[in-house]
């Protein structure tokens, strides 16, 4: 940053319950960069690629699902919340009309600060896309992380 002509407005990270990047939160709130977090909903899509499993979804998480009872919304809406509330926008992907709309229906409540403790509480540093991992199957590799 201290050598950018132009610095960044926002930054897209893989952000969930998850890996919540809660150092890389503080420093974009520092520096006056807005975070989107993609997947914001965890594993769902990388089921599909065989990048995780059933098993790795917050939205099975007995926590996420004592929230989403106490204010009567889905699992998928407390955890976007969550999101929304500890400091970034979230791009959820769906394809189906009646979950496009309700990700969008998380403006009409807040969590309660002992519901985002315990939200963030579910915490594995679990990172799903790794362009280490799922590039090696397209006869590349780029590991990033490492």
């Amino acid at each position: 940053l201290n050598y950018a002509r132009i610095p960044p407005a926002v930054l897209q990270v893989e952000r969930h319950a998850y890996l919540q990047q809660s150092n890389l939160l503080r420093m974009c709130e520092e520096e006056g960069i807005a975070v989107t977090g993609f997947s914001p909903l965890g594993s769902s899509s990388y089921v599909e690629l065989d990048m995780a499993t059933k098993s790795d979804s917050a939205l099975d998480e007995p926590i996420v699902a004592t929230v989403a009872a106490k204010y009567g919304k889905s699992p998928a809406q407390v955890l976007l919340r969550w999101g929304v509330q500890t400091g970034a926008s979230v791009i959820p992907k769906s394809v189906k009309q009646n979950r496009l709309i309700e990700n969008l229906d998380i403006f009409g409540f807040s969590l309660s600060d002992e519901d985002i403790e315990k939200l963030s509480s579910l915490e594995k540093g679990r990172r799903f896309n790794d362009p280490g991992d799922f590039t090696q199957g397209m006869n590349s590799f780029c590991p990033i992380y490492d």
